[in-house]
């Protein structure tokens, strides 16, 4: 029997903010914040010790820094972090099961109140996400100089077109 390891994918989040340049754990936390959060979510609990284990492994390089009084650690991806990035990277990605609270508590519904109830409530959170990665989609078309520009975007639209198709489906469904 083949045991397979399956290592917390933090640690590629990380990789991979890191090869955009050196950040502080702040920084990475703030720009997952900004970006990824919509797909993939980290937490200060899981971003810094991760941070250590990296720097631990040879992944990363800690340095700090003053600015003025204040003493601030930055992180910089290492040649075996960015060959440990590129192997996860080129590998194939794993299946996943998503957790959907809506559909768990849909699966569980027992009559058409409830299930109109929940309709009308995840309808209102995916309009305001849509609502959210239409101003994000309008900010990265505004952006010239970024060499991921064009990725981030289609990243971006895939989540759009999720998002729209939910639409959708609630309208349809929830006058059913």
């Amino acid at each position: 029997m083949i045991f397979v390891r399956l290592l917390n994918k933090t640690r590629y989040a990380i990789l991979g903010v890191l090869l955009d340049g050196p950040a502080t754990g702040y920084e990475i936390k703030a720009l997952m914040g900004r970006s990824t959060v919509y797909f993939w979510r980290e937490s200060d609990s899981t971003i810094y010790p991760m941070l250590k284990v990296l720097a631990r492994e040879g992944k990363v390089l800690s340095e700090i820094v003053y600015v003025g009084k204040k003493k601030k650690e930055v992180f910089s991806i290492t040649e075996m972090g960015q060959i440990e990035f590129q192997g996860w990277f080129d590998s194939p990605t794993r299946e996943e099961t998503p957790r959907n609270e809506f559909l768990l508590k849909l699966f569980f519904a027992t009559d058409r109140i409830e299930m109109v109830r929940l309709f009308q409530e995840r309808l209102e959170k995916v309009e305001k996400i849509h609502t959210e990665y239409k101003k994000i989609e309008e900010r990265l078309e505004s952006i010239t100089d970024s060499p991921r520009r064009t990725v981030r975007l289609k990243a971006l639209r895939y989540g759009l077109a999720h998002l729209e198709s939910e639409i959708k489906w609630l309208n349809n469904e929830k006058d059913k």
